[in-house]
């Protein structure tokens, strides 16, 4: 019995022992070490490489760097300052800059009063806010060697807000003005620091970020019963300009890369608002004017020594906003107003202001403006209550002109280039007059 007790207590000993040297050897057992990604960045394997998303940009200092596999590389929230590095692999990595803020809504304006007839003017629409950029002016993206594939946008410019309406006038008192709409907010960069393609066969595209819409024109107030004007119909806001393509440093490498750089695109600027009926209608309001395209490359683009393509072009600019209608005359030989003029057509961006080489391989440069917008149609006359006379109609707007292919260099090593400037724009058609209402005139 005791040899037995001793072989049992030795035998509980041993496996006790056993225990705390596995978990002892647990213990001492380093965890892998794990990837020090910036903060707001998370990483999911993906099955050949690394799905990695950042939702809040990458802080100046900080490094991302990728895995020897496949890794697809997503930065969003904010500004990329720090450094991505592709490594090997076929790897995607896309960077884009935030949206501009929406602007606000112009207030209505007040009613008239018995010691103020007229109506008030309507608030101005807010402004768009300015869209951010991708990849800042200490921002790094490597791509490494492989086939990659490096996308950069900057962020669209936010949209302007409405424009009140004009408040309407009392007794014998005009109507108030509405209020101009909100300019859109101006395209983000997409790029103002340093993109490397590696040795692979890379793809590049850095376009800047679109101009935001603009707002439109309040409406004009309508006159009092006796006497009194209409209002003028608000102006359509601005359409925001495009964002800046490149404006850092780029370079290709040794495959046989294609890299599409350019400007963003203006908005189309706001419509102009009908202006009030009235003793004499209100004037339309004249439509906004389009917004410039960006510049395509303001920095330096040098080509590799493989067989590249590379396409330089300025944003298009954007068409302008139509004139406003009229206001219709309210009573017995009231006049219709004028129908506002259309707005003036964007610019197209330069395609090149910085440098431009091809490589030194047989490849092909391509540098072009952007095309201008239109101009905006003019707006309706308003139509007169007989015997007044229907109100002329708007001028349409001028059109918008080409960018400049080229304000900068462009050389190649051993390829070809080519510089054309953009297309002009249409101009706008001019507004129709009023008619004459011999029936019954209401508003």
């Amino acid at each position: 019995m005791r040899s037995t007790a001793r072989s049992t207590t030795a035998g509980r000993t041993g496996r006790a022992l056993i225990a705390l040297g596995t978990a002892a050897g647990f213990a001492l057992v380093a965890a892998p070490a794990a990837h020090a990604d910036p903060l707001g960045c998370t990483r999911t394997p993906n099955g050949s490489g690394d799905t990695i998303v950042c939702t809040a940009g990458i802080a100046s200092g900080q490094t991302l760097t990728g895995t020897a596999g496949n890794d697809v590389i997503t930065v969003t929230g904010g500004p990329m300052n720090g450094t991505v590095f592709g490594t090997t692999g076929n790897d995607s990595v896309t960077v884009t800059g935030t949206a501009g803020t929406v602007g606000g809504v112009g207030g209505n304006g007040a009613t008239g009063t018995s010691t103020h007839p007229a109506g008030f003017a309507g608030g101005v629409g807010v402004a768009g806010g300015v869209g951010g950029i991708a990849l800042g002016s200490s921002g790094i993206i490597n791509s490494g060697n492989g086939t990659d594939s490096v996308t950069v946008r900057g962020g669209v410019g936010g949209n302007g807000g409405t424009g009140g309406s004009g408040g309407a006038g009392v007794l014998g008192g005009a109507g108030g003005a509405g209020g101009a709409g909100g300019a859109g907010g101006a395209g983000g960069v997409a790029s103002s620091g340093t993109i490397t393609a590696g040795s692979g066969n890379d793809t590049v595209i850095v376009t800047g970020g679109a101009g935001g819409l603009s707002g439109l024109g309040g409406g004009g107030g309508v006159s009092g019963p006796t006497a009194g004007t209409g209002g003028v119909g608000g102006i359509g806001g601005a359409g925001g300009v495009g964002g800046i393509g490149n404006s850092g440093p780029l370079t290709l490498g040794g495959g046989t890369d294609t890299a599409t750089i350019a400007g963003g695109a203006g908005a189309t600027g706001g419509i102009g608002a009908i202006g009030g009926c009235g003793h004499g209608g209100g004037a339309g309001g004249a439509g906004g004017v389009g917004g410039a395209g960006g510049i395509g490359n303001s920095a330096t683009i040098t080509g590799g020594s493989g067989v590249d393509t590379i396409k330089v072009t300025g944003g298009t600019g954007g068409n302008a906003g139509l004139g406003g209608k009229a206001g219709n005359g309210m009573g017995t030989g009231q006049p219709g107003g004028a129908g506002g003029a259309g707005g003036t057509g964007g610019a197209g961006g330069v395609g090149n202001s910085g440098t431009t080489h091809g490589g030194l391989g047989a490849g092909t440069t391509t540098v072009a403006g952007g095309k201008g917008g239109n101009g905006g149609a003019g707006g309706n006359g308003g139509t007169g209550c007989s015997p007044g006379a229907g109100g002329a109609g708007g001028f349409g707007g001028t059109l918008g002109a080409g960018g400049v292919g080229s304000s900068g260099t462009v050389t190649v090593g051993g390829g070809t280039a080519g510089i054309t400037n953009g297309a002009n724009g249409l101009g706008g058609a001019n507004g129709t007059a009023g008619v004459i209402n011999t029936g019954v005139c209401t508003c």
